[in-house]
């Protein structure tokens, strides 16, 4: 069957209600579209949240295959995703690890942030109201009492210096 990659915008929901706006409500106009005759399943997305890449088979068992991968994988403590980034200023260190903790944060410039969630959303993000301005911020050393109440995730993400040039960098992220 065929494997297709799509870019997801950030606020689109994989799943949806019926008659919502959803990825999985795109995937028939999608397939007659592309001409195929299978069904299109999705097998890795990003949260409504977050733009990214968005894996989709039009076999249902390369789809069961694949998203057991991705099970085991992260089982193992193994992360397929891998990511790049141009950065200005270059690490210290040609490689290394970035520990921090990732808050949801209320913004002065509604006009810059992206990926709130709107009233009947998922609850992954806090504040439901139309029209809301949160952005994820760094929280450099959490608290164990954010932490637990899930007001701070941490994050670890491993890096790699590819390239350097003129101060800035090209890196490659995997985070964990």
């Amino acid at each position: 069957g065929a494997l297709l990659a799509l870019n997801k915008p950030p606020g689109l929901p994989v799943l949806g209600c019926p008659g919502d706006l959803s990825l999985d409500a795109l995937l028939p106009t999608l397939r007659r579209r592309l001409g195929l005759a299978a069904e299109l399943h999705v097998v890795k997305a990003p949260a409504r949240e977050y733009s990214g890449l968005v894996l989709l088979s039009s076999c249902y068992h390369t789809t069961k295959k694949l998203q057991q991968f991705f099970t085991n994988a992260r089982w193992r403590g193994q992360y397929p995703a891998t990511y790049r980034a141009i950065t200005m200023g270059v690490p210290a260190e040609v490689k290394g690890e970035i520990c921090t903790g990732l808050r949801w944060q209320q913004q002065e410039d509604r006009a810059m942030v992206r990926g709130c969630q709107q009233a009947g959303g998922t609850g992954d993000t806090p504040g439901s109201a139309e029209g809301c301005a949160l952005q994820v911020v760094p929280v450099p050393a959490p608290g164990r009492r954010s932490l637990a109440r899930k007001d701070v995730k941490s994050t670890l993400t491993r890096y790699r210096v590819l390239s350097a040039v003129g101060g800035c960098a090209l890196l490659q992220l995997q985070p964990r």
